[in-house]
Order: C-alpha cells, then sequence, then structure tokens
C-alpha cells in the first residue's frame, strides 16, 4: 500500500485555524489525521512539506517506521511544530490501516478497554455568575465533570494580576461548586499564570471545594517550580498539554509531579507517541486526561485511543452537547449520558470533503495581549 501524497489543508473553523492531512495511497484507500497547533498552523503545514520526502513512496503499513522515519530524519527536532507535524501524519496512517482491514482504529490498538468514555466541558461565563450558571446548565445537559479558567475571564481587561486571579479563581470554584452540588468534578485551569507561591495559594484555598485537579498551575518549562508546589499542594494537580513527545512527559512522569497528565493526540507525536506516554504514566501510576481542543478528526483520534488505554479517567470535550454537527468533517462522537460511546469504523470513523476543505478560509489565531499592571508580558 504504497503512499503517493501527502497533502496539508490549512483552514480556519470556530475561530481557530486547523490543519488537517490526508495521506493516498496507490490502492486508492486515504487516511485523515489533524495536526492542528493554534498558536503556529503555518510552521507546521511548512513542516509537512518537508517530511513529504520522508513519507511519499513508502508503504502505508510500516506506521512505527514511517514515525522514527519522519522524526529522526530532523537533524533539528522535538518541539511542538514536530509533534504536530507528525500527529496528523500518523493520525492519517492509523485511519488508513482500519480501513484497509476494515475495522475501528481502537480494535488496531487491542479493542475497547472500557465500554464508555467519560467527559467534560468547557465552562464559559465574565462574571462568577454567570460561570456557575454555565455549569448548572452543562449538567442538566448530561455533563458530570467540567472546567472553567477564572483566569481566562479577566482577559477583557488586558491585565493580569496575581492576588487578583488568584482571588477570582476561589471564588468562582465555590460558586460553582455550589451551583452543581458535590457530585460533579471540577477542573480548575490555571493556564500557566502562576509564580509558584501564588500557585500554592491557589492550591490550598480551593482545597475545601474538592477539585478533580488543578491544571497548569505554574509554566510548562519551570519544572523545578511544579517541584515546589506539589510538595506543598493538597489537591491533584495535572500538566502536560504543552508538552511534544515523550521526552518532554519524562520528567512530569519520573518524578512524579502530576496526578493527571495531559496529552494532546494533535500535538504530542500521534497515536503512536501517545500510547507510550501512556506507557510511561501507568507504571507511576498517573492516569491521563487527554487535552483535546480538536475537530472531529483530532477529536476521533483521540477518543480511539482512550478507549482502548486502561489509564485514561476521562477527555476534553468541549463539543459535548452542542447542537448540530461540525462543518468541514464529521461527524462529532456519539454522546449518551455524561459519556462518549464506542466510535464506529472503519479507521477513525470521520471523514471531509476535500473541495470543501480547499475552499476554506483561513485567518490566524493572535493570542490575548496579557500584560502585568507594569506592561510586562503574561501567560494568555
Amino acid at each position: 500500500m504504497r503512499i503517493t501524497a501527502l497533502k496539508r489543508f490549512l483552514v480556519s473553523e470556530g475561530g481557530r485555524p486547523g490543519v488537517l492531512v490526508k495521506i493516498e495511497t496507490e490502492s486508492g484507500l486515504y487516511g485523515v489525521g489533524e495536526a492542528t497547533l493554534g498558536s503556529s498552523p503555518r510552521a507546521v503545514v511548512g513542516l509537512l512539506d518537508d517530511l513529504a520526502h520522508w513519507v511519499v513512496g513508502q508503504d502505508a503499513r510500516r506506521i512505527e517506521f514511517l514515525w522514527q522515519q519522519c522524526y529522526r530524519r530532523l537533524f533539528f527536532r522535538g518541539g511542538p511544530v514536530t509533534g504536530s507535524a507528525l500527529s496528523g501524519i500518523d493520525q492519517a496512517l492509523w485511519d488508513l490501516a482500519g480501513k484497509a482491514l476494515g475495522v475501528p482504529v481502537h480494535q488496531l490498538l487491542g479493542g475497547l478497554a472500557r465500554d464508555r468514555l467519560r467527559y467534560y466541558v468547557h465552562l464559559g461565563g465574565a462574571t462568577v455568575e454567570e460561570a456557575a450558571a454555565s455549569a448548572t446548565r452543562a449538567v442538566a445537559r448530561g455533563a458530570t465533570a467540567v472546567r472553567f479558567s477564572a483566569v481566562q475571564a479577566t482577559d477583557a481587561t488586558g491585565i493580569h494580576d496575581h492576588r487578583a486571579a488568584v482571588d477570582r479563581t476561589v471564588e468562582q470554584t465555590r460558586a460553582i461548586r455550589e451551583a452543581v452540588g458535590p457530585d460533579v468534578d471540577l477542573l480548575v485551569e490555571c493556564h500557566g499564570r502562576f509564580d509558584p507561591p501564588w500557585a500554592i495559594e491557589i492550591c490550598e484555598r480551593v482545597a475545601p471545594y474538592r477539585p478533580f485537579f488543578v491544571e497548569d498551575p505554574i509554566r510548562h518549562e519551570y519544572r523545578d517550580g511544579l517541584v515546589q508546589v506539589r510538595a506543598q499542594a493538597r489537591v491533584p494537580l495535572a500538566m502536560g498539554e504543552r508538552a511534544h513527545d515523550k521526552w518532554d512527559m519524562r520528567e512530569l512522569v519520573e518524578k512524579d509531579l502530576v496526578d493527571y497528565l495531559r496529552p494532546d493526540v494533535c500535538n504530542c507525536g500521534g497515536i503512536t507517541e501517545l500510547r507510550k506516554i501512556a506507557a510511561q504514566a501507568e507504571v507511576h501510576h498517573i492516569n491521563l486526561v487527554p487535552h483535546n481542543v480538536a475537530g472531529p478528526i483530532g477529536s476521533a483520534a483521540g477518543i480511539h485511543l482512550a478507549f482502548a488505554i486502561q489509564n485514561v479517567a476521562m477527555i476534553e470535550a468541549p463539543w459535548a452537547g452542542r447542537d448540530g454537527e461540525p462543518g468541514l468533517a464529521g461527524p462529532n462522537p456519539r454522546v449518551e449520558g455524561g459519556f462518549i460511546l464506542p466510535p464506529a469504523g472503519p479507521g477513525l470513523g470521520v471523514d471531509f470533503d476535500e473541495a470543501a476543505v480547499e475552499a476554506a478560509t483561513f485567518a490566524p489565531w493572535i493570542l490575548p495581549d496579557i500584560r502585568a499592571h507594569d506592561g510586562s508580558v503574561r501567560e494568555w
């Protein structure tokens, strides 16, 4: 099953860019994947063009070989752009393999490790009261876990103040817990905005509201700071959405710095690499809550993995509970009673109309310009 073409498409949907991948073969079968990296999509497209040399003409069934080929033929390698480009190629190859054998991808990964997959949704709201109301609506639609970011709710001002953001996070956590009761899990997102002392304070003050985890309390690259937070936090911690391969995850796992690891199948090297990350984590009794803000293709890849991997607690599903189907690719996963149902095959079970994708417009996603009171740069 020789590969005849590696195509990539740069699109925008829902206000964010997307990078879709299509791998065609001489048999007429093709596979699709997603390589979306929101803040640097054109860099991923450029690398996909460079990697085509190492993909076209190869046997599409040699998934592990092609992963190594694409990674190790880059003299300067690693990083989120490499991880994202590899992810799109890898997902498309697994999609092809499933289609060739007439089975869903999760069957190729060992079959169903669970009958249904728990998910969590995002909350909206510019005020504490609006966030609590958003939580109530989400639970009424079936969600059993909700994620919220009080720090991002302050973005309209363009100013991040540590003290105000800590107070706002605690207040919002309290209000949402009171709104949804004791049985819904709360995921507190800090988006890497805090230095260790502030992160430690957040963990201490939200502990009475029993968060499922506090996510990204400090910046991804400051692992020594995470050691400080870990030593004093009385709540579970989560991190990993900005990590791009098993080497970047290694310290988080081997030093037991987190309770939940957050790899993204569109950025960490795809299905092949995320399986290895999960195995790393399993040895340390660390569960996965895969990051996912992708469209239907990337979401499907993450869901197939989550169904086949033992140590997955739940998956991010911001699209759950929304009406209608996505525009450029589909369908969305099937959801019932707060859980995602096993996806049907063959392959990833999703597809896109190439003509519609080629005709789609693209607009870059410019992150908010968040500053401190003195004008210095803060995290979004």
